[in-house]
C-alpha cells in the first residue's frame, strides 16, 4: 500500500503544481482534503516533499524547483504527456469501489467485455526490447482470425478502445490492431530493424485510428443548442469556430474524413450539417438517403 500511497502522492503534487505554483502549506493543504476522502496515506512534510520532486521527475519528467524569491514550488520542465487527470481517475475509482460496501447501489458501471489491456506489460516489454511479438487478430470486418507476427512501436487510444501500433513484419508496412481482438498474444527473443515512424505526427490529424482519407479542411455547422456539447469535448485538436449568428454556429476542422468521423457527424442527427468538403457533404447525404428509405418501407 505505501507504494501506492506515494504514487498517489505524486499525482496530486503535479496537479497542484501545474494548476498553480504553490507553496508547501498549499500542498500540504490539498493533500490533506484529498486524505480526509480516501484510504492513501498523503501526509507530507517538507523532507517528504524534496524525495517525492526526486521521484516526480524520474516518474513523469516533471521538474518542480522551489523559488526562494515568491516562497513557492513551480514546475520549470515538463516532458510528460500530461495523462496525470486519467490515472488519478483512475485511483479514484479504484478507491471508491474498494471502499464501498455494495458498490453496485452507487456506482453503476457499463458491461463491456476485455479491452485487453492485459497486452499492455508485454507490448511496452517488446517496444522497449525492438522485439518482435504475436498474436492472433479477428477482423470484424472479414470475420477472419489471422496470425500476425509484427515488433510493437506504441499503443493508441482511440474511441474508448486501444490499439497495437505496430509494423506488420509479413506486409512490410505499419498497421493498426484493436487489442481487444488480440489472442495467443506471446513475444519472441527476436529483434528486428524496422522503418522511424513519428506516432505522433502520424496521427495528428485522425480521428480516431484510420487515416486513409487525404486529410483536409471540414467545415461543419451546428444548432445552437449543440455548442457548449462540442465547445467542451472538441472532435480534435484543430476545432476551431470561425462563425456564429443567434441560431447556429461553424466550425472549422482539419483531419482525415474517414467512416469513423461519418459516423460521429450522424450521432447529432439534424443538429449537425456539413458545408465542406462538398464530396464528404454528398456521402452523408446519401447516407441519410439510404436511411430515410429504410424508415419509408
Amino acid at each position: 500500500m505505501a507504494k501506492l500511497d506515494s504514487f498517489k502522492r505524486w499525482l496530486l503534487i503535479v496537479q497542484k503544481v501545474r494548476r498553480k505554483p504553490s507553496t508547501l502549506q498549499e500542498i500540504q493543504n490539498y493533500l490533506d482534503n484529498h486524505y480526509e476522502n480516501s484510504d492513501y496515506n498523503l501526509d507530507i512534510s517538507q523532507r517528504t516533499l524534496q524525495r517525492d520532486l526526486v521521484s516526480i521527475n524520474k516518474a513523469f519528467g516533471v521538474s518542480i524547483q522551489y523559488n526562494r524569491r515568491d516562497n513557492w514550488y513551480e514546475i520549470i520542465k515538463e516532458e510528460s504527456d500530461a495523462s496525470y487527470e486519467r490515472i488519478i481517475e483512475s485511483f479514484d475509482i479504484v478507491n471508491a469501489l474498494k471502499t464501498s460496501e455494495k458498490v453496485s447501489d452507487y456506482i453503476f458501471l457499463e458491461n463491456r467485455k476485455s479491452k485487453g489491456t492485459e497486452h499492455f506489460h508485454g507490448i511496452i516489454h517488446a517496444i522497449q526490447n525492438q522485439v518482435a511479438v504475436t498474436f492472433s487478430h479477428e477482423s470484424y470486418w472479414n470475420e477472419t482470425i489471422k496470425t500476425r507476427k509484427c515488433v510493437p512501436i506504441a499503443i493508441k487510444e482511440a474511441q474508448n478502445r486501444w490499439y497495437l501500433i505496430a509494423y506488420d513484419l509479413d506486409a512490410t508496412d505499419f498497421r493498426n490492431y484493436g487489442l481487444e481482438r488480440i489472442t495467443n498474444f506471446a513475444i519472441t527473443p527476436n529483434k528486428h530493424i524496422i522503418p522511424a515512424l513519428n506516432v505522433e505526427e502520424y496521427y495528428s490529424t485522425a480521428f480516431g485510428i484510420e487515416t486513409y482519407n487525404q486529410a483536409e479542411k471540414i467545415i461543419l455547422k451546428f444548432d445552437n443548442s449543440q455548442k457548449k456539447y462540442v465547445s467542451s469535448l472538441p472532435f480534435h485538436v484543430s476545432q476551431k469556430i470561425i462563425e456564429e449568428n443567434k441560431n447556429t454556429f461553424l466550425i472549422e476542422l482539419y483531419l482525415h474524413p474517414t467512416h469513423d468521423f461519418k459516423m460521429e457527424i450522424l450521432r447529432f442527427g439534424n443538429w449537425c450539417e456539413v458545408i465542406e468538403p462538398i464530396w464528404y457533404r454528398n456521402e452523408i447525404m446519401e447516407t441519410v438517403e439510404l436511411m430515410s428509405k429504410k424508415y419509408k418501407k
